[in-house]
C-alpha cells in the first residue's frame, strides 16, 4: 500500500499536468493582480493570444487556454458538445486561476465564456469580474449565414474563406487541412447548434469588442450583449474584419487595458 504522503504528491503531480494541458501562460507571472483567461476562436490555438499578452501591462497574466484537439492538444478528440466543455472548463478555471481574473473569449471563444459565467453562477463559486467578448454576436442572436459544420471539404474551405473576409492561405495546405477540418468543424458546430435559453443575465460587466469590417458580427448584433448583464457595459470597434486580434493587435491589447481599468476604478469606486 503507498504511503499517504506518496498518494497526495502523485494527486498533485497529476493535477499539474492538467493544469499544464488546459492552460499556457505566454507571460508568466504568479504575483499578478490580475489573471486574464482566454478562450480562442476556432480552430486557434492558444498561443494565439501570444501577442496580446506581449501587449498588456505585465501585472495581467494572461492565462490562454487549449481546447481538446487544438495545439498542443491535437491527439485528442474535440469536444462537440458545449455542457461537457463548459463544465470541464469551469472545473479547471475554480481550481488551478487564482482570483480576481476576467474572461475574454474571442468568435466561439465568446459564446464559451458567456456559458462559462453563467456556469460559475450556478454553482455558486466566485466567478470572473466581467466577461469580454470578441468578433461575436450576443448568444441570443444567430448567425443567419448557412451552417459551415456539416458542410462538404470543399464547401467548408470556401465557407471559410468567406468567413475571415479574405483568401486564408493556410487553407491552400492540404495536410495542414487534413489535421484542422475535423477541429474546426467540431468548433463551428458548437456555435452553430447553440440554443439559447433565457435565464438571468450575469452580474459582471461585460465589454464587447468588434472588428468594423466583420460583417458576421454588425454593430447591432455586438451592442445587444448589453443585454446580458445588469453590471456596466461597453461597445469597441476596431479597424479590421473577424480576425482583428492579428490585424489590430496594438489597437485591440489598448482597448483590453481600458476595459481593464474601467473595471479596477469600478472596483475602487465601490470599496
Amino acid at each position: 500500500m503507498q504511503e499517504p504522503q506518496e498518494r497526495t504528491g502523485q494527486a498533485r503531480d497529476a493535477g499539474l499536468t492538467g493544469r499544464r494541458t488546459w492552460i499556457q501562460y505566454p507571460r508568466p507571472n504568479p504575483d499578478a493582480s490580475l489573471r486574464l483567461v482566454c478562450l480562442p476562436y476556432s480552430g486557434g490555438r492558444a498561443s494565439v493570444f501570444k501577442g496580446l499578452a506581449a501587449e498588456l501591462s505585465g501585472d495581467v497574466e494572461v492565462c490562454a487556454v487549449e481546447f481538446p484537439g487544438h495545439g498542443r492538444r491535437l491527439a485528442e478528440a474535440p469536444m462537440t458538445s458545449l455542457g461537457p466543455l463548459v463544465g470541464q472548463l469551469t472545473d479547471v478555471i475554480a481550481e488551478w486561476v487564482r482570483p480576481p481574473f476576467v474572461l475574454l473569449g474571442y468568435s466561439v471563444g465568446a459564446l464559451i465564456g458567456f456559458e462559462t459565467a453563467h456556469e460559475f453562477a450556478r454553482r455558486g463559486r466566485t466567478g470572473p469580474e466581467a466577461l469580454f467578448v470578441a468578433a461575436a454576436r450576443a448568444p441570443h442572436l444567430r448567425s443567419p449565414r448557412p451552417p459551415l459544420h456539416e458542410l462538404s471539404r470543399a464547401a467548408l474551405i470556401e465557407g471559410l474563406h468567406r468567413l475571415a473576409g479574405r483568401h486564408n492561405e493556410l487553407l491552400d495546405n492540404e495536410e495542414l487541412v487534413d489535421v484542422m477540418l475535423p477541429v474546426l468543424r467540431a468548433d463551428l458546430g458548437l456555435d452553430e447548434t447553440y440554443h439559447h435559453e433565457p435565464g438571468s443575465p450575469l452580474g459582471c460587466p461585460i465589454a464587447a469588442f468588434g472588428g468594423k469590417e466583420d460583417w458576421t458580427v454588425p454593430q447591432p448584433a455586438l451592442e445587444a450583449w448589453r443585454e446580458h448583464t445588469t453590471g456596466g457595459f461597453s461597445a469597441t470597434t476596431l479597424p479590421g474584419g473577424h480576425f482583428f486580434l492579428d490585424s489590430s493587435q496594438r489597437l485591440f491589447a489598448e482597448a483590453v487595458t481600458a476595459g481593464l481599468k474601467r473595471l479596477d476604478d469600478g472596483r475602487k469606486e465601490g470599496s
